[in-house]
C-alpha cells in the first residue's frame, strides 16, 4: 500500500525525512506549469534558484547562447532577464536547446526544498497523468508539496493537489493523510470548473489584475503534454511517461 500525503506549504517538511519518498511539487500559477512548457518544448533543461543574485552567479558558467534567464518576483519579469514566468512565454522557437536558469517567488524554492526525496517530480494540470503515472510506477510513498503564495496557503495549488491525489488513488491503493483526504475534498467542489478555481484565489486575482488572465486559462488545461520533469543533480530535465 502507498501512503499518500500532502504539505499545504513547503514549510511543513522542514523538519521531515524525505527518505524513501517520492515527491511531486506543485505551483500551478505559475512555475510547474511553465516548468512543464519549457520542458514539452524541448529546453535543454530548467535550473531552479532561490534568488536572483544565484540565477546570475550561475549563468557566469555558461556560453550567453546557451541560456535564458527567466524568473519572476510579485508575478512580473525581473528586470534584465530574458523572459518571466508565463508559460505562454516560453514557445519552442524561444527555448529549443537552451538551458533555463529560474527563479520565481514560491515554485524554485519549494522544488530546491525536497531535493532530498528520492525522487522529485514537477506536477501541474498540464502533466497530471504523466506525472501520477510515474509516480505509481515508482512503488514509493508519495509526498504532494504545494509551493503556496509567500508561505501561505493557496486554493490553486491545493485543488491541484486533490486532483493528483484522487487520480493516485484510482491508479493503486493507498492510505490517505488527512492532508490527502482534505485536498481531494476542495478538488471535489471545484471538479467541473478548474479554470475558476485557479480564477478565484487570491494569486489568481493577483495575475489578473497586472495583465496575465490568460495564463490562468492556460494553467488550467489539463493534460495538455505528457513529458514528466524530473529533478536530477539539481537540474530539472525531461523524462517522458
Amino acid at each position: 500500500m502507498v501512503r499518500i500525503d500532502v504539505a499545504l506549504v513547503p514549510q511543513e517538511i522542514e523538519a521531515r525525512s524525505l527518505s524513501g519518498i517520492t515527491a511531486i511539487v506543485i505551483d500551478v500559477l505559475r512555475a510547474s506549469t511553465t516548468i512543464a512548457c519549457a520542458i514539452s518544448n524541448g529546453c535543454d533543461e530548467v535550473i531552479p534558484t532561490t534568488s536572483v543574485e544565484e540565477a546570475v552567479e550561475i549563468s557566469r558558467a555558461y556560453a550567453r547562447g546557451d541560456y535564458l534567464l527567466c524568473g519572476e518576483r510579485k508575478g512580473e519579469k525581473i528586470e534584465g532577464f530574458d523572459l518571466g514566468n508565463s508559460p505562454l512565454e516560453y514557445t519552442e522557437d524561444q527555448v529549443r536547446g537552451k538551458k533555463m536558469i529560474m527563479t520565481t517567488s514560491n515554485g524554485t524554492g519549494a522544488i530546491r526544498a525536497v531535493k532530498a526525496a528520492d525522487d522529485v517530480i514537477v506536477g501541474s494540470c498540464w502533466n497530471l497523468s504523466a506525472a501520477c503515472g510515474r509516480a505509481v510506477s515508482l512503488g514509493r510513498d508519495i509526498l504532494v508539496v504545494c509551493a503556496g503564495e509567500a508561505r501561505k496557503f493557496a486554493l490553486e495549488d491545493a485543488v491541484c493537489a486533490g486532483m493528483l491525489c484522487e487520480r493516485i488513488a484510482s491508479m493503486v491503493e493507498a492510505d490517505a493523510s488527512d492532508g490527502c483526504l482534505a485536498v481531494r475534498r476542495l478538488y471535489a467542489g471545484f471538479r467541473d470548473d478548474i479554470e475558476a478555481a485557479l480564477a478565484c484565489s487570491e494569486h489568481g486575482r493577483h495575475l489578473a489584475r497586472i495583465g496575465f488572465a490568460a495564463d490562468i486559462a492556460a494553467a488550467a488545461q489539463v493534460d495538455r503534454v505528457d513529458v514528466v520533469p524530473v529533478l536530477h543533480g539539481g537540474h530539472i530535465v525531461r523524462k517522458f511517461a
